[in-house]
């Protein structure tokens, strides 16, 4: 009986890659945890494809849904992964444990990062000391090249919480041309409850 259970699960999930079901089906399992991590259907393409998401990895997403006042700076959220995932072609997605990220320079303003329907954060380095490495420079390449280009993904599934804290500043940023000063965010910031019992 469990043989013919174990097959049938088999031919079901090879009917579902054939059909090109594959990455909804396996989005579908991995919503057990608080975050699901993907690779998008063409870098899962290949067979042959093997992703290991190291435990640090960060993901964000900028606060698009809110406007204020002139001057105003969106926040952002941002959790990183606190596991170490593997991706492959017959399952581009997977459940992780994650915790929120608290950097006042980068605008990642949320200690508690909730689920919204339909946004998605993407990679964009790994934590390093106390600040963020977008260039993942001791990474494989191959897993670079998902970072950089936008193909390495996650969703919240329920709330993430335990926050962990950057302390980064303005010189730690790249330099995007761009002269934006983060001083503002900063000061607002101050008023997060974890930033009260600080000082």
């Amino acid at each position: 009986m469990h043989n013919a259970t174990y097959g049938h699960a088999a031919l079901l999930f090879a009917l579902c890659a054939a059909f090109g079901w594959a990455p909804a089906a396996a989005r579908a399992q991995a919503v057990d945890g608080p975050t699901t991590v993907c690779i998008t259907a063409q870098a899962a393409q290949q067979p042959q494809t093997l992703v290991v998401v190291p435990s640090g990895t960060v993901f964000a997403a900028e606060d698009t849904a809110r406007s204020g006042p002139a001057g105003y700076v969106p926040q952002a959220q941002a959790v990183v992964t606190t596991e170490t995932i593997t991706l492959t072609h017959m399952q581009p997605c997977m459940a992780a444990d994650a915790s929120s990220v608290v950097s006042h320079t980068r605008h990642w303003l949320h200690e508690k990062v909730h689920s919204h329907s339909g946004q998605v954060l993407h990679a964009v380095g790994e934590i390093s000391g106390n600040g963020v490495d977008t260039g993942m420079e001791d990474e494989d390449t191959a897993l670079r090249d998902l970072v950089h280009s936008g193909a390495l993904s996650l969703s919240i599934n329920r709330t993430v919480q335990d926050p962990v804290f950057l302390q980064e500043s303005d010189a730690d940023l790249p330099d995007t041309g761009g002269g934006v000063d983060t001083s503002a965010s900063r000061d607002a910031a101050s008023d997060l409850p974890s930033q009260r019992h600080a000082h």
